[in-house]
């Protein structure tokens, strides 16, 4: 059992039903919806590098949630909806 803020949580839903498809920071800033935030603000990178820290079994190498050079971030895992 891994405890998330409402936050990661939140990330890890928008991931999850995005899966294997890039979204860029603006996109998850919409997607999170509420949170101000300027094109310069670094809160989705520092946002996904403490989910990362929780689910990943190596952060510092993830292959969850993976970083798209230029883009934003892309969810790796198989997500099935039942």
């Amino acid at each position: 059992v891994c405890p998330l803020t409402t936050a990661e949580f939140s990330l890890l839903e928008i991931f999850a039903g995005h899966s294997n498809r890039v979204l860029t920071r603006d996109q998850i800033m919409d997607l999170l919806k509420g949170h101000e935030w300027s094109p310069l603000d670094r809160s989705i990178d520092n946002l996904v590098a403490r989910l990362r820290k929780k689910i990943e079994l190596t952060p510092e190498d993830p292959t969850l949630v993976k970083t798209v050079r230029g883009l934003g971030y892309v969810f790796t895992a198989r997500v099935e909806q039942r």
